[in-house]
């Protein structure tokens, strides 16, 4: 039986007791989705995957999406993708951290991801962690007037724009003209409310978005920028320091995400894989579900 415990952080739960690869029926995914909508993030621990159970249980979440970026796809799991810095590619740091930079996964396609998942293969002894940002709880903790006027803003958001912060590294740049092209500028909401619970957050302040629609560039700037200050303020964030078999699902329509930096592996103790699956849409579990007032 699932145990749920809710983490001493701002956001995130632990989930011990079940065994995914054996398969997950739809009592045991509501009581997961109801974690992960409740909590944003959820830890479950101690699991045992290959590739094609993992995947499945990605689906069950959703349509899983290949990332943009072709050469990151898994060979044979083009849904899927590997994270760290064990492989040859990983000795480029714009690869081995081109995700440590605050950011919501595929905010710049119009139908942007709903959750994601990373399941620990290797965990290092230090470092390596996933860092989270509370985008309901941030939304809460504005000011009504603040709230007030952000209500209704669309952002334009688009693969390698945005303003990076100073100790934010560049974008991955192994992109080329076709796989720019697949992802015109898309705009979305600045304040997202949540599908199933109707909850409202802030949405995707981080990499990608760069514009806001019919407002002046330094006046969408300012504004984009105070509302990420606001939003990764220390009260706000959960750092996830892996174990191996740990397989963490967010949220990514109430959270933001950004990996910790870390080096090339020289041994076991520093070395760091995950396999990523991100995906759109409903778990099938909730496909006929309406969102509350």
């Amino acid at each position: 039986m699932a145990t749920i415990t809710p983490l001493d952080a701002v956001l995130g739960a632990e989930i011990r007791g079940i065994d995914i690869g054996a398969g997950v029926g739809d009592s045991l995914m509501r009581t997961l989705t109801d974690a992960l909508y409740a909590h944003r993030v959820i830890v479950i621990r101690d699991q045992r995957l290959d590739e094609d159970r993992y995947r499945r249980f990605g689906r069950q979440w959703g349509t899983p999406i290949p990332h943009m970026l072709d050469h990151m796809r898994m060979p044979g799991y083009p849904e899927m993708m590997t994270v760290g810095n064990t492989e040859k590619r990983d000795e480029d740091p714009k690869i081995r951290n081109g995700a440590a930079l605050w950011h919501t996964d595929q905010s710049y396609e119009k139908v942007p991801a709903s959750a994601t998942m990373l399941y620990s293969i290797i965990a290092p002894e230090r470092g390596g962690e996933t860092q989270y940002c509370d985008m309901a709880t941030a939304y809460d903790n504005l000011d009504g007037e603040t709230r007030r006027r952000i209500d209704g803003i669309e952002v334009a958001h688009k693969y390698g724009r945005g303003k990076r912060r100073p100790d934010e590294p560049p974008v991955n740049p192994i992109i080329n003209d076709e796989q720019d092209r697949r992802v015109p500028p898309v705009y979305q909401p600045l304040v997202m409310r949540h599908p199933i619970t109707g909850r409202k957050a802030l949405y995707a302040l981080g990499h990608g978005a760069y514009a806001i629609k019919g407002m002046p560039g330094d006046e969408a700037e300012a504004l984009l920028d105070s509302l990420k200050d606001h939003a990764l303020r220390e009260r706000h964030i959960y750092r996830h320091k892996y174990s191996v078999g740990d397989l963490v699902v967010w949220d990514t329509l109430q959270t933001m995400h950004a990996a910790s930096p870390i080096d090339v592996a020289t041994s076991g103790a520093d070395s760091r894989l995950l396999w990523r699956i991100s995906v759109r849409g409903r778990p099938a579990v909730h496909a006929a579900a309406t969102a509350v007032a």
